[in-house]
């Protein structure tokens, strides 16, 4: 039954969405859902292969990865089989090894930002707690600031930029896996440093309506931060990284997300439809979103399987947000 709801949920958007579109900007007349399924099979094969050639665990190909897959599932797409829990089994094997050294705060490649998208992706992956998120959990706890926020170490933007991603990722990985008698008061140190904290970039403004959300702050509070990102989206329907830059899927499918996600943008308003025309529109036909790096490599090049040469990471990344943004 509630996979049939889903199904329907999802053609119900699928309809208002694309009612919306002229003919011209419907790529093609390819439905709505198979755009997304052919992103999802592009996604399914890249993760596959990082987990092959490569045995860290990264944002880009574990967490997003099991976000995006598990957000078409909830929508009725048909994944390949073990697609998802062998990358559930990549990010529990790899911080499993580490967990003594978690438990002292030690441990993550990446630091707060690693182990709270670890545990998103783990999240959204319907992971049930375990020794593995107990451990992160903690490092967590250990690692939070006196302000109440956590930090960035290395930054490579947009993916590993802003202290509000690291901040928020971490809000949502206590509050899914935490015990409850610890969840309260690093929730709400959090939440206050996410609320007085400078807003430079769409990244900060996205992960702090995240924040808010996934630590349940007031409603006004979580539709100023909304109107806030909704103030970003340019003229053309997608949303930049930065002021001084052009619309790129990254920007557009995060913006989008958090901004469906939090309740804060119905799927029959024109922002949403105009971002759904610009995500459409962009697509490329073997059914990425290409975005163009602009970090320096930490780690030697390899082809993860995924379309774009040296842009491949942010690539895959920005396609995972605009399948979960027209996955909604």
């Amino acid at each position: 039954m509630n996979a049939i709801r889903a199904t329907l949920a999802f053609t119900v958007i699928i309809l208002t969405a694309a009612s919306a579109l002229p003919p011209s900007s419907q790529v093609k007349d390819v439905p709505l859902r198979a755009t997304v399924e052919l992103a999802v099979s592009l996604i399914e094969k890249s993760s596959a292969t990082y987990v092959d050639k490569r045995e860290c665990f990264s944002c880009h190909h574990q967490a997003l990865t099991m976000m995006a897959m598990s957000r078409a599932e909830l929508s009725g797409i048909e994944l390949q089989p073990d697609s998802l829990s062998v990358q559930v089994q990549f990010a529990l094997e790899y911080f499993g090894d580490r967990r003594k050294r978690l438990l002292k705060g030690e441990g993550v490649p990446g630091g707060a930002y690693n182990a709270g998208y670890a545990l998103t992706g783990l999240a959204a992956a319907g992971t049930p707690p375990s020794e593995v998120t107990k451990a992160l959990v903690q490092y967590l706890l250990k690692t939070e600031h006196e302000d109440g926020g956590w930090r960035i170490r290395t930054h490579r933007p947009p993916l590993e930029d802003s202290h509000f991603t690291a901040t928020a990722l971490a809000i949502k990985g206590i509050a899914e896996f935490a015990e409850p008698t610890e969840k309260a008061e690093p929730i709400k140190r959090a939440l206050a440093w996410l609320k007085k904290t400078e807003l430079k970039s769409t990244e900060d403004h996205a992960f702090k309506v995240f924040g808010l959300h996934w630590g349940d702050e007031r409603a006004d509070e979580k539709q100023t931060a909304a109107k806030s990102l909704l103030d970003l989206q340019s003229s053309d329907g997608g949303w930049s990284q930065t002021p001084d830059m052009n619309s790129d899927a990254y920007a557009t499918g995060l913006a989008l997300s958090a901004l469906m996600r939090s309740g804060a943008l119905p799927a029959h308003s024109p922002q949403y439809k105009s971002g759904v025309k610009w995500l459409l529109g962009h697509q490329e036909p073997d059914g990425s979103w290409r975005v163009k790096t602009r970090s320096k490599p930490i780690q030697k090049y390899f082809e993860s399987s995924f379309p774009h040469g040296k842009d491949q990471f942010i690539s895959i990344s920005a396609t995972c947000w605009a399948v979960m943004a027209l996955a909604q």
